[in-house]
């Protein structure tokens, strides 16, 4: 039994995805009580109360000389010597906070861009007669589109290969047709989980994202293709990882960082490290990013031309610091996932 105090979680869970009709369906796989008992259990230490995410929006609003704009615009748009940021949402289990951020952002006349996770159980399910979208994924993507925001997908074609047994490649393909047969811009991608959990990172899949080229075995023992789609083909303008191949790759340091899946942690300093500033597989075409990854918990890392920078486990108040001191022209991308912004404090 969960307690009272998780049953009252996910009553809250139940009001908040009653806002976007995705419980007036059975839950895509298994009970909609357990799909949220998990997740609160999970998420309950580190969340924040919606309010947190209203003022860190309001405070970026305030300050001078800075832009916030798309992903997708991000390096499209001419330096004039503005400070660019960018508002990532990866949406891997809680859309109702999503829509909620989303809405804020358009009263605001700001556009974020959210990326829907498509092996999430929110999205749809996999079973003996398919992939099955949850039966109102459709009005939840309506109302992400009338929120203004920018729509990407949360790229996990690996987990399908892995665990769903499928082809990874087509149903990526797939719902990206199908997002935009229902009126979304899906310009972009974000490829969830990261390298030692599949082997490669999931943007790999992309011929224009391989890092290099190798024979990847899962940690399941399952051969993984890379390069078999085209981004250019599918009309897909970037990857919101903003990850590029390094030109001189050390092959060995590389396999190491890409099989060590027991030290990867997002709340594991020395993994972060490796993983954001001192990647063995990639770098970033971005200059800095902003990891929320709890309670007022931050994370920044990137550099420019005064030199690296990685300061673990900050406050808002030390990111906006930061931010300020910044100089001009400095492209950041703050990576906020809405299971850490809940609607109310729990």
């Amino acid at each position: 039994m969960i307690g009272r105090l998780a049953n009252r979680l996910i009553n809250k869970a139940r009001r908040i995805l009653q806002e976007v009709n995705l419980l007036d369906a059975p839950a895509p796989s298994g009970n909609i009580e357990d799909y949220f008992e998990r997740f609160f259990v999970h998420y309950r230490e580190w969340c924040n109360p919606f309010l947190y995410y209203r003022s860190l929006i309001d405070d970026l609003l305030g300050m001078d000389s800075v832009a916030i704009v798309p992903l997708k615009e991000m390096m499209t748009t001419p330096d004039s010597g503005v400070r660019l940021v960018g508002l990532r949402h990866d949406i891997d289990t809680n859309p109702g906070g999503a829509l909620k951020a989303a809405r804020y952002l358009a009263q605001q006349g700001v556009c974020g861009s959210f990326y829907l996770l498509h092996t999430a159980s929110y999205y749809g399910s996999s079973g003996i007669g398919g992939f099955t979208r949850h039966p109102m994924l459709t009005e939840l993507v309506y109302r992400l589109i009338v929120a203004g925001c920018e729509i990407g997908i949360h790229n996990d074609a690996y987990w399908v290969y892995t665990k769903q047994n499928a082809d990874g490649a087509k149903r990526l393909k797939e719902e990206i047709r199908w997002l935009r047969s229902v009126g979304a811009d899906v310009t972009g991608t974000v490829a969830h989980n990261s390298a030692p959990v599949y082997g490669a990172e999931n943007c790999e899949i992309f011929k224009e994202r391989v890092l290099w080229s190798r024979d990847v075995l899962s940690p399941e023992g399952k051969t993984l293709p890379l390069g078999v789609l085209s981004e250019k083909a599918l009309g897909i303008d970037y990857e919101g990882g903003f990850v590029v191949p390094r030109k001189c790759v050390n092959r060995e340091d590389a396999a190491d960082f890409c099989r060590d899946l027991e030290s990867c942690d997002v709340r594991s300093e020395t993994w972060m490290r490796r993983y954001l500033i001192d990647n063995p597989c990639c770098h970033r075409q971005i200059d800095y990013q902003f990891w929320l990854i709890g309670r007022d918990t931050w994370v920044a890392a990137g550099g420019h031309e005064d030199g690296l920078l990685f300061e673990w486990m900050i406050d808002w108040n030390r990111v906006m610091a930061i931010l300020k001191g910044l100089p001009g022209g400095t492209r950041s991308v703050l990576v906020i996932h809405p299971d850490y912004i809940q609607y109310e404090w729990p």
